[in-house]
């Protein structure tokens, strides 16, 4: 084996690592930024590095080379981890989909010759982050999640199944609502992520109380003595919890092994929202269900 062919062939193992690298430097964005930052950053990061290595190395390797060496280096971790724990790192993929994006893309910048086509590559580019920032990547989270993008789902009729309990022991049927919107905002106590949600559901509540044709509840998954130490949750458990923690919006409860919540569709935290007659329409985070009433009601007359 030839000297200049073992240099060429370190010169390609730079690369790889260097993109490796890139990878690994750009995944604390995950944690402490937020998801979208780390996919559109990566982009970014990837498209100028596949730019500056081509051109470096043009006149030494092939262009197609030099794209592998990039792709190798940027997949030496996240591959292996999403195929063998595809359905744990789901949230990710998208990320990972983006840094090859950029790439790409910059490998057909670079061998762009038409000076339209590059300003053409550079707009899309420029589109396409600005969108998963922005709204594609909360789309893929909210999919995996609560199984739809924006949280829309069929008109499913569940008037017939499902009651709650008010403070007082009473029962209220999802009937009971007919005529106007409901919207249930679901939790139960050991819930963190549930009580983030709580500042959101209040402002929504503060905004819409006084219009007739929406009610809002909160409803309070009932945990059984079995699963706590501290026993069996009352129906009063969730508004007196509500109440300590300074949120005024009412507060329905249900046992949390209800068959009904299954058949419902609930996670946690998750909104449910019910139309005029009854039929399950949304079901999502209180993000998208503020939009999706808001839409409504500031339709009509």
């Amino acid at each position: 084996m030839s000297i200049f062919k073992i240099k060429v062939n370190k010169q390609l193992v730079y690369i790889v690592l260097i993109s490796c690298f890139l990878e690994v430097a750009i995944a604390p964005l995950r944690g402490y930024v937020s998801l979208m930052s780390n996919a559109v950053a990566g982009f970014a990061v990837y498209f100028i590095f596949t730019i500056i290595v081509i051109k470096k190395f043009a006149n030494t390797f092939k262009p197609v080379y030099l794209l592998l060496a990039v792709i190798l280096g940027c997949s030496i971790f996240p591959v292996p981890v999403h195929i063998f724990y595809l359905n744990s790192t789901l949230r990710t993929l998208p990320d990972y989909i983006m840094h090859i994006g950029g790439i790409s893309v910059g490998y057909w910048f670079v061998l762009s010759r038409s000076h339209y086509l590059k300003a053409t590559i550079v707009i899309l580019s420029i589109i396409l982050c600005l969108f998963v920032y922005i709204k594609g990547y909360s789309m893929w989270i909210h999919k995996l999640n609560y199984g739809t993008f924006t949280g829309l789902v069929e008109h499913t009729h569940h008037t017939a199944n499902v009651a709650f309990q008010t403070n007082n022991g009473d029962t209220v049927q999802l009937s009971d609502f007919k005529g106007r919107y409901l919207l249930l905002d679901c939790w139960y106590t050991y819930c963190g992520s549930c009580y983030k949600k709580f500042p959101q559901v209040q402002e929504f509540y503060d905004k819409y109380k006084d219009n007739p044709e929406l009610a809002i509840y909160a409803v309070h998954s009932r945990v059984v003595a079995a699963t706590r130490k501290k026993g069996q949750e009352s129906v009063r458990t969730g508004s007196d919890i509500l109440k300590k923690e300074g949120y005024t919006f009412p507060c329905l409860s249900i046992d949390i092994d209800n068959p009904v919540l299954k058949e419902l569709g609930v996670i946690y935290p998750v909104v449910l929202i019910f139309n005029r007659e009854s039929n399950l329409v949304f079901r999502g985070d209180i993000e998208n269900a503020s939009k999706y009433i808001s839409n409504i009601l500031e339709k009509q007359p």
